[in-house]
């Protein structure tokens, strides 16, 4: 139906928006962060990166780019504990970084994950993904994930 308007079959799919969850063991050298945000600039990703342990990675973007970012830190990075925990489609409307076009933003502390992802709703959602039971307040500082998984 040339001329008709409507997307194409495929193109919904590759410009919808999707958040994942990536966890490891830590980030603490300055340059692996800084190849973290060559890879997410490259991908094209956006999200936080929380530094110190346990790394914790928070990523918008389309699922290709999710992907492609995600198996650039396998085998670029060589993290021996590295696991994806979850992805899920994020609304049209919701953006984790409204101030960002890509790369990364390093936060210090599991709270301002979950502030973040408080402010588009996913609050809930990290929590469970990351086995944080209902005792786990946002004032915990990240010595309460490393009993995770």
């Amino acid at each position: 139906m040339k001329g008709s308007g409507l997307p194409r079959i495929g193109t919904a799919l590759q410009t919808s928006q999707f958040i994942s969850i990536a966890r490891m063991h830590h980030i603490r050298s300055r340059s692996k962060f800084r190849r973290l945000q060559q890879r997410a600039e490259a991908a094209p990703v956006l999200g936080l990166a929380k530094s110190g342990r346990p790394g914790i990675l928070v990523v918008q973007g389309t699922k290709s780019a999710i992907s492609a970012f995600l198996e650039a830190l396998v085998a670029g990075l060589r993290y021996l504990d590295f696991h994806h925990i979850a992805t899920r489609p994020l609304n049209a409307d919701v953006n984790l970084m409204i101030n960002l076009k890509s790369g990364l933003v390093e936060v210090n502390r599991v709270k301002d994950l979950v502030q973040a992802l408080e402010s588009i709703g996913l609050k809930e959602w990290f929590r469970t993904e990351m086995h944080m039971g209902k005792d786990f307040s946002s004032s915990h500082d990240s010595s309460a994930l490393d009993k995770c998984r």
